[in-house]
């Protein structure tokens, strides 16, 4: 009788729902659209073509440290300037909050950037390939960095090949583009992944990676918006796990495709400071003009 009496009791409705949640339909996932791999190869390019220069107000949020290192330290409210022309120039100035003063200067030609950095007087130079990490994680950020997340890069026909795969993270479905270098050797390398979000087929995030599969950068793009004709996200995110640092940039204001002066991407070093090269074996203090 027991059996029967616990039987019953589970067979009885609603006994096996202790509580029913009513999801709003503005909360529900669009439904996923569908697109081939050659309609997002030609969506990739069209938005790596649309930009060749940047003139833009943004807010920078920049954290250093991760749950490896131990310390996560925040800033909050640094106003930031971003130049760019397309393919390698950039110059990007951060100021700190309330009194906007500057806290960092930086620029970069592809081959070589330059950092100077107010508070602490100094004056930092290095070829962009360069690679060593500070003890300061935000001593780690490089103008090339944010270049690489805003120059979003298409498919090189010449020497890159593509194929595609699906992935769902936090609820969200996504196409990703794969795209692998031809190397010597008919050997095929990983260079990016390219994620497009089905509810909107737009891009949403690209992983950078080097050889032998070094995982070096992860941007994230959202909120769209059109700044004179032109669509672009407002948000980027871009995480660098070997230098342990990321930085949240949202655009304010935007000005795409006008002439920038060239003197703009220039960034000398001011007299008294102290310059670090990083090519050297360790710091040396110059004054600026030797």
């Amino acid at each position: 009788m027991l059996v029967l009496a616990a039987v019953a009791l589970l067979l009885t409705p609603g006994c096996l729902v202790r509580h029913e949640t009513h999801i709003q339909p503005s909360q529900l996932p669009a439904p996923a659209r569908d697109a081939s791999l050659t309609d997002l190869v030609n969506q990739l390019n069209a938005l790596s073509q649309s930009v060749h220069t940047l003139t833009s107000t943004v807010d920078l949020e920049p954290t250093a440290g991760s749950v490896y290192s131990g310390v996560i330290k925040e800033y909050h409210d640094v106003r930031g300037f971003i130049l760019i022309e397309s393919p390698a120039m950039i110059r990007v100035l951060g100021q700190a909050p309330v009194l906007r003063t500057d806290i960092f200067d930086m620029v970069s030609n592809g081959d070589e950037f330059r950092l100077y950095i107010p508070p602490l007087q100094k004056f930092v130079v290095g070829k962009t390939a360069f690679r060593r990490p500070a003890k300061n994680s935000l001593e780690n950020l490089r103008p090339q960095h944010i270049l690489e997340a805003f120059l979003i890069p298409g498919l090189d026909a010449s020497h890159e090949k593509c194929f595609l795969e699906e992935a769902q993270e936090n609820g969200h479905r996504y196409y990703v583009v794969d795209i692998v270098e031809l190397a010597a050797g008919d050997e095929l390398r990983l260079e990016r992944k390219a994620w497009f979000d089905r509810a909107d087929l737009q891009l949403a995030r690209m992983q950078f990676y080097e050889p032998e599969g070094l995982y070096v950068e992860d941007a994230r793009y959202s909120t769209y918006q059109d700044f004179q004709g032109i669509t672009y996200p407002s948000h980027i995110e871009v995480v660098r796990p070997i230098e342990d640092y990321r930085l949240a940039i949202t655009i304010q204001k935007a000005t795409f495709n006008q002439p920038i002066a060239a003197e703009k991407f220039v960034l000398t070093q001011p007299p008294g400071t102290q310059l670090v090269d990083l090519a050297a074996k360790a710091p040396q203090e110059q004054p600026s003009g030797q």
